[in-house]
């Protein structure tokens, strides 16, 4: 079954240049730390939604989910990248992530 990570980011208004930023770096460590299928949203028709920015990644089991999110919490520079990017000057209000997993024959 494939666990899929969904991290909704909540940005500061006029703020999506730099936003853009913050997304790429952060999406290459999730890339380089085993994240597959790294892909970056936004909702366009989506209720309350609407308009948020999300990334999402998936690893194949849970096994291979535990091993990439440990690494990337370990990561100094992931630290350095959402302190910085939460901070006073940085483009991000906050963050929710969300961890699913596919459902098999449904």
């Amino acid at each position: 079954m494939t666990v899929i990570a969904i991290t909704v980011l909540d940005l500061k208004p006029g703020r999506w240049e730099d936003a853009q930023g913050v997304i790429k770096t952060g999406n290459a460590l999730i890339k380089k730390h085993g994240g597959e299928n790294v892909t970056t949203m936004v909702g366009m028709l989506a209720g309350p939604a609407s308009g948020s920015v999300s990334t999402l990644w998936t690893t194949t089991d849970w096994e291979s989910f535990g091993k990439a999110f440990n690494a990337l919490m370990a990561d100094p520079e992931l630290t350095a990248l959402m302190t910085d990017s939460m901070g006073p000057d940085g483009p991000t209000v906050g963050f929710d992530t969300y961890v699913n997993q596919t459902v098999p024959d449904l």
